[in-house]
C-alpha cells in the first residue's frame, strides 16, 4: 500500500531501520533505496528515480537517520489523506516564507514557535554531547502551512501521475529546497500541504547551511517570487508583514557579517601559525618560477 523511497548514502540502509520499519507500519509496503553512496544523484534525481519505480498508491519520501515511534502509521498515512483536498503530509513545517532567500529555521525572534508546527523527536550534537528534544506544538488536529521539513513527508502517487508534479532536477542541484519546492507545487494545484499529530517520528541529524543551500535558496525565491511573501494558518495584517521582512533581513545581514567576522579571525589565526608560516617558505621557489 505505501512505497518508502529512500536516498540512502550508503549502498543499503541500516537493519536497524529495515526492522523499525516492518514491526511499525501496519501494511503492506515495499522499500525502494536509491543506493547514493557515489553521490551520483541529487535529491531531486534520486527521488525522481523512486517514484518510477513505486508500485503502491501512497509514497512516503524519507531520510535514512529516523526511527518511528508510532504504531500502525502506515495507516494513519492513508487517513490522512481521505480529504481530497490534501496534497502532502509531514511532521514538521512552517506557516511562512518571506520574500527573501533567509532562512527562518535560524529566527531568534520571540515569536518563533507561532510561526512553526512540528510533532517529532530531534537529537544532535551539542559540544560533543548527544542531546534529545521534543517538539511538538500541535494539539489533536493536523494544520495547514506552507512549506514541510523534508525529513519524512507523504504524497499520494496519482499526484504524480495526473499532473505536472515533480521533484525539479532541472532547476536544482544537490540536496536542499527539494522540499519547499515540492510544496510550493502542491500549493499551485490548490491542494492543502499539512503538519500531522499522530506520527511521531525520530530524527538523528541536523540540517546543513552551505553554499549550495544558498544557492538553491536564490533558485527558489527567483522560481516562486509571485506568490511570496506567504502565510497559512496565520492572521497577519499588511503592517505585520511589512515588520516580519525587515526582522528577517536584518537578522540574515547579522548572521552574514557574523559569519565573515568568524572567518577574519580563523584567517588571521592561520597566518599566524607555524605551518602556514613553513607552507610559504616551502612554495617561495615556485612563486619565483612564476615571476
Amino acid at each position: 500500500m505505501i512505497s518508502l523511497i529512500i536516498c540512502s548514502r550508503q549502498p543499503d540502509i541500516p537493519q536497524s531501520l529495515k526492522d523499525n520499519i516492518a514491526e511499525t507500519i501496519g501494511l503492506e509496503y515495499e522499500l525502494i533505496i536509491i543506493d547514493n553512496s557515489k553521490n551520483q544523484y541529487s535529491i531531486f534525481s534520486a527521488y525522481n528515480e523512486g517514484i518510477r519505480r513505486a508500485r503502491f498508491p501512497y509514497l512516503c519520501f524519507m531520510h535514512d537517520d529516523i526511527l518511528y515511534h508510532t504504531q500502525d502509521w502506515g495507516k494513519k498515512v492513508i487517513e490522512n489523506f481521505q480529504d481530497e483536498k490534501v496534497g502532502v503530509i509531514g511532521v514538521g513545517g512552517c506557516h511562512y516564507l518571506c520574500k527573501y532567500p533567509v532562512s527562518l529555521l535560524s529566527w531568534k525572534l520571540a515569536e518563533r514557535n507561532k510561526f512553526y508546527s512540528f510533532n517529532y523527536i530531534q537529537r544532535y550534537d551539542e559540544n560533543k554531547k548527544h542531546k534529545t528534544e521534543i517538539f511538538n506544538n500541535l494539539q489533536s488536529k493536523s494544520v495547514n502551512v506552507v512549506a514541510l521539513d523534508g525529513m519524512w513527508f507523504c504524497i499520494k502517487q496519482n499526484l504524480f501521475e495526473h499532473t505536472s508534479l515533480k521533484f525539479d532536477e532541472e532547476n536544482f542541484k544537490g540536496f536542499h529546497f527539494y522540499d519547499f519546492d515540492m510544496c510550493m507545487q502542491i500549493h499551485a494545484l490548490k491542494m492543502q500541504t499539512k503538519v500531522i499529530p499522530d506520527i511521531l517520528i525520530e530524527h538523528f541529524s541536523d540540517g546543513t547551511f552551505n553554499k549550495v543551500w544558498y544557492d538553491n535558496a536564490f533558485i527558489f525565491y527567483k522560481k516562486w517570487k509571485n506568490y511570496f511573501p506567504i502565510a497559512i494558518g496565520l492572521d497577519l495584517s499588511d503592517d505585520k508583514i511589512k515588520n516580519l521582512e525587515y526582522d528577517l533581513v536584518m537578522e540574515y545581514i547579522q548572521s552574514a557579517v557574523d559569519l565573515q567576522d568568524d572567518l577574519q579571525k580563523q584567517l588571521q589565526s592561520i597566518s599566524k601559525s607555524k605551518r602556514y608560516r613553513l607552507g610559504r617558505f616551502l612554495l617561495s621557489p615556485i612563486r619565483w618560477l612564476k615571476k
